[in-house]
């Protein structure tokens, strides 16, 4: 991987201490994993068969938006990359990575230690990246969003192991639309409270987004889901995929959950927007896991199909990448695209090089609101572990 390294001042290292008793306070019961206390674990679990083989080349130039129109243009492939997950195999890398994050002997105990004081009365938010999703039924693209096996696996461990019911679980993406065939339908519990842009009053108007440092302009309004204070939990799924800001994942997810996200993506890489967001109450207290699917992954961009990889060992990542710290999550999937940028030498755009260097909001987030670690490989504070299914 490509080696950065930074100077830590003494102000630094004073907040770096903070973050992690901070980390020991809001997650006590993963504070007992021995000698690594104060660091912040990210456990990726790879298994060759989460997909199935998809034709890589057959979808380039990885770019179309539609189905062929009635005219025969343009042109588009039937096969989607999300018909070609396993879900099986999902469910057991889930399962693996969160008994490796919590060091506990079953996923339900991983997630009794993940949701502390878990009632059956308590309401759980899972947040979703549809960031691309086609806001037509009769639309499915093969632009990258959050797939349904994931999700499906981790309802099965809500409802079906800890026995929540559905009716107190929401799956959410305030700012965007869920698709009812590619989503609802593959949905295998029937009564789960989706949250989309056309839900009527979503905002809790009391809650909104302080921001420390930079000031969004233009304006707009930067309230929270009431499904986001209302609730007890929250569970983070995110993409590894590159973007402007370096990498959109577990922290950028988050501005899916305000009204006006248009309104922070000028420069936001390099601004405090995205810390800002994250730092909100009803997201930094109650966010309990980080959960990226990087099944199919973009190193390329954050708006197309998925593209091959060179550094996993098949096309796909076919990985399942989990932490608490979304600050080292970030940190460990941006090391990720750019060692695969890296790969691709020469005949990798100059435009995604430059954006790799646009991740300013994650020293922010960790210097100077403590949120999380950041440091690039080789590790020292983030306690990097990959394992096989």
């Amino acid at each position: 991987m490509r080696l950065k390294h930074h100077f830590i001042s003494r102000r630094s290292f004073v907040k770096v201490l903070a973050v992690a008793t901070a980390s020991t306070r809001m997650y006590p019961a993963l504070a007992r994993r021995g000698e690594h206390d104060s660091r912040s674990r990210i456990i990726r679990v790879h298994d060759a068969n989460a997909t199935k083989p998809w034709d890589y080349s057959a979808n380039a130039p990885w770019d179309h938006t539609v189905e062929p129109g009635e005219d025969g243009s343009p042109g588009k492939i039937e096969e989607r990359y999300f018909d070609y997950i396993n879900e099986e195999e999902v469910g057991k890398m889930l399962g693996r990575g969160l008994c490796e994050l919590t060091g506990t002997g079953s996923p339900l105990e991983a997630w009794r230690m993940l949701l502390p004081n878990l009632q059956k009365s308590d309401r759980i938010t899972i947040k979703m990246n549809m960031n691309n999703a086609s806001f037509d039924e009769n639309i499915t693209t093969n632009r990258m969003d959050q797939t349904m096996p994931l999700v499906n696996s981790i309802l099965e461990d809500l409802v079906s192991g800890l026995g929540l019911s559905e009716e107190r679980v929401t799956l959410l993406d305030a700012s965007r639309w869920f698709h009812p065939e590619k989503m609802k339908r593959r949905c295998r519990y029937k009564n789960i409270h989706w949250v989309d842009h056309t839900a009527q009053e979503r905002w809790d108007k009391n809650e909104s987004v302080r921001f420390t440092q930079d000031a969004p302009e233009p304006g707009g309004e930067f309230w929270i889901p009431k499904a986001y204070t209302h609730s007890e939990h929250i569970i983070n799924l995110c993409l590894m995929k590159s973007h402007d800001c370096g990498i959109t994942g577990a922290m950028k997810n988050h501005l899916g959950s305000i009204p006006s996200p248009r309104n922070l993506h000028d420069g936001m890489g390099n601004k405090s927007y995205i810390a800002d967001v994250c730092n909100t109450p009803g997201i930094k207290n109650k966010v309990r896991v980080n959960i990226a699917d990087a099944l199919f992954a973009n190193w390329h961009n954050n708006v197309w199909a998925p593209r091959p990889w060179k550094t996993f060992p098949e096309d796909s990542p076919n990985s399942l990448i989990l932490g608490t710290d979304p600050v080292a999550l970030d940190s460990v999937m941006l090391d990720h695209i750019m060692e695969e940028v890296k790969a691709r030498d020469d005949h990798a755009p100059e435009w995604l090089k430059q954006n790799l260097d646009n991740h300013g909001f994650l020293q922010y987030a960790m210097d100077d609101l403590g949120l999380g670690i950041h440091e690039h490989a080789p590790y020292h504070r983030i306690d990097y572990r990959t394992f096989e299914v």
